[in-house]
C-alpha cells in the first residue's frame, strides 16, 4: 500500500491526525486564539500551572543541577548525582526495592518488557487494554504472550493453567488505571493469584494513579499496601507529578538486569538534571497535596453521577471519564461542537481505543470547579 492510500484511508475514516499549537493559561488552553477550558490534559493535581511552586524550587535548585542537558547516556558521564539523590529517596518509600530512572514511560515500558522477554521460558499475560508501549515491547522483541479480556480474573487463570507447565516464568501486565477507560485494575485479586502460583511476577503501570492516591501520593499499589507483591511497578513522572521520565521499582537482581539489558536506558541520552532536580521536588511534596487528591475525588463523583443522571454511555471510576460515541466521525462532530462552546475535549479515536470505541475523554483535575463541569453538562 502506497503512502498517498494510507493517508486516504485515515482520511475517510475520520481518523487522520493533525497537529494544533497551543497556548496553555491555568485551566485554559488557546486555540488559534480561542480560549477553551481543557479537559484533555493529565495534570491531574493542578500542578503544572503553579507559580508558587516553580519558584520556590528555583530558589533551591542547586548549582550542580542546573544543566538543560545531561549530554550523555548514564551509562557514560550522565549519571549525574541528583539521579541517585532521586532513587535513593524513593527506596526509601518502598523497603527492599531498587530504583531505576528513564527518560519516559514508553522508554521504560517497551525497553523493559524487550529486556524480560531475553530470559529464557519467560511468558506474558497482558490486559487487553494495556497501553500502547507494553504491546511494542511485546511485539518488537517478539515475545511469547496472549491477552485475557479486560479485568477477567476468570479467563486470565484459564490462560495461567493452560501454560503453566511451559514456561518458567509468567508475567501479568496490566495498569493501575487504566488511561482510557478509566477503571481499575483487581490488584488484590492479582496478588492473590500470585499467591497460588508460584512462577507468577506482577508488572503495574501506575502513569495514571501515582500522585493520586495514598497519603503519600505514591499510587494505588501503595495504598492498598501491596508494593511487597508486585515484582515490577512503574511510576511515570509526565502526568500528576507535572515532570518528565519515569521509573522503574523492583528487586535489586533486575535493576542491574535492566541497566545492562534495557536498551533504551543504555542508549538514549539521560534527561538534563534540572528536569531530574524538579521531579525529586515535587515527589517530596506529594503529601502536602492531601487536599488536591480530595477534591478530585469529590469533582470525578460529581461529574461522573451529573452524566448518569443524564443516561449517558459513559466509562470510568475515577478522574477519567469517557463518553462513548462508538463512530469517529461522531465523537468528531461532538468534539467539534464541544470547542464552539469554549471547551477542549478531543475526540479519542483508533488505533488509541479499539475500533468502534470513539469516544471524548475528559480528564479531570484538581483545579476545576463544579459550576465549570455543570457548564459542560448543560452544553452536552
Amino acid at each position: 500500500m502506497s503512502l498517498k492510500k494510507i493517508l486516504q484511508d485515515l482520511e475517510q475514516n475520520h481518523n487522520i491526525r493533525t497537529l494544533t499549537p497551543l497556548k496553555h493559561e491555568q485551566n485554559y488552553v488557546y486555540k488559534q486564539d480561542k480560549k477553551l477550558l481543557n479537559l484533555a490534559s493529565n495534570d491531574y493535581l493542578n500542578l503544572a500551572s503553579s507559580k508558587e511552586l516553580k519558584q520556590e524550587f528555583l530558589s533551591t535548585l542547586k548549582e550542580e543541577n542546573f544543566f538543560f542537558s545531561s549530554s550523555s547516556s548514564r551509562s557514560l558521564s550522565g549519571n549525574f548525582e541528583i539521579y541517585e539523590e532521586l532513587e535513593s529517596f524513593l527506596k526509601t518509600k518502598f523497603k527492599g526495592k531498587e530504583i531505576l530512572h528513564f527518560n519516559s514511560g514508553y522508554h521504560l515500558n517497551i525497553s523493559c518488557i524487550a529486556a524480560l522477554c531475553l530470559i529464557p521460558k519467560t511468558l506474558f499475560l497482558a490486559d487487553k487494554l494495556i497501553h500502547a508501549s507494553m504491546i511494542d515491547g511485546l511485539r518488537l522483541s517478539k515475545g511469547t504472550f496472549f491477552r485475557f479480556h479486560h479485568n477477567d480474573i476468570s479467563h486470565l487463570e484459564k490462560l495461567i493453567q493452560k501454560h503453566y507447565q511451559n514456561y518458567d516464568n509468567i508475567i501479568i501486565l496490566t495498569e493501575a488505571l487504566f488511561s482510557m477507560d478509566g477503571d481499575f485494575s483487581d490488584l488484590k485479586a492479582l496478588c492473590d493469584l500470585k499467591k497460588r502460583y508460584e512462577k507468577i511476577k506482577l508488572y503495574v503501570d501506575e502513569a495514571h494513579s501515582v500522585g493520586c492516591f495514598d497519603k503519600e501520593g505514591l499510587g494505588l499499589v501503595k495504598k492498598l499496601g501491596l508494593e511487597h507483591e508486585v515484582d515490577f511497578l512503574i511510576f511515570t513522572f509526565g502526568k500528576a507529578l507535572t515532570s518528565m521520565g519515569a521509573c522503574i521499582i523492583c528487586q535489586k537482581e533486575y535493576k542491574s538486569f535492566f541497566i545492562n539489558k534495557a536498551r533504551a536506558f543504555i542508549y538514549s541520552t539521560a534527561l538534563p538534571p534540572i528536569n531530574v532536580a524538579w521531579t525529586q521536588f515535587i515527589l517530596k511534596k506529594l503529601p502536602y497535596f492531601q487536599d488536591k487528591r480530595e477534591k478530585l475525588q469529590h469533582l470525578s463523583a460529581f461529574f461522573k453521577n451529573k452524566l448518569q443522571e443524564k443516561h449517558y454511555p459513559i466509562l470510568g471510576n475515577a478522574y477519567i471519564i469517557s463518553l462513548l460515541l462508538i463512530k469517529n466521525e461522531k465523537a468528531l462532530a461532538l468534539a467539534n461542537k464541544l470547542e464552539k462552546s469554549g471547551i477542549f475535549a478531543p475526540a479519542i479515536k483508533e488505533p488509541t481505543v479499539a475500533k468502534n470505541t470513539a469516544r471524548i475523554r475528559f480528564s479531570l483535575h484538581a483545579g476545576f470547579s463544579t459550576k465549570e463541569l455543570e457548564r459542560i453538562i448543560k452544553i452536552l
